[in-house]
């Protein structure tokens, strides 16, 4: 059984129909309603359903995979946009990083690099290191 049709089973009718009605409202409405409108069409009282929407954990999941999902409808238009800012007569450099990293052709990486002044270190160099920061440690702990 897929994660949204347990949660759907922990839910009412009217909490899955809220759900969806509040993610539709934050992010298909190009005039967002407010907590009022929203109660009003649910067929519930404001309070009930602010706190389905901060308290219920269930409700708040089922809310956070619907969103999902109408996101992922809506890929094509994002890459879109990104192709916009990449084609443009001044490229963004940020859309140019994130089409790299998106693809996995770019990756933070962080080298840590440390000189002796000798170039390499003996074992005895080493052991010598190791020696003097044991005393160091015990000198902390008498």
């Amino acid at each position: 059984m897929s994660r949204l049709k347990e949660l759907e089973a922990k839910l009412t009718l009217q909490q899955r129909k809220a759900a969806l009605l509040l993610v539709e409202n934050e992010l298909m409405a190009e005039a967002r309603k407010t907590q009022e409108e929203l109660a009003k069409d649910i067929g519930a009282d404001r309070v009930t359903v602010y706190r389905w929407w901060t308290q219920n954990k269930a409700f708040i999941e089922y809310m956070n995979l619907l969103a999902d999902d109408m996101l992922s409808g809506h890929r094509s238009e994002v890459y879109s946009q990104l192709m916009k800012l990449i084609r443009s007569k001044n490229p963004s450099v940020k859309a140019i990083d994130l089409f790299f990293r998106r693809h996995g052709l770019l990756t933070d990486r962080q080298v840590v690099a440390t000189e002796n002044e000798g170039g390499t270190s003996s074992n005895e160099d080493i052991a010598q290191e190791i020696k003097d920061i044991d005393e160091l440690l015990n000198d902390g702990n008498e």
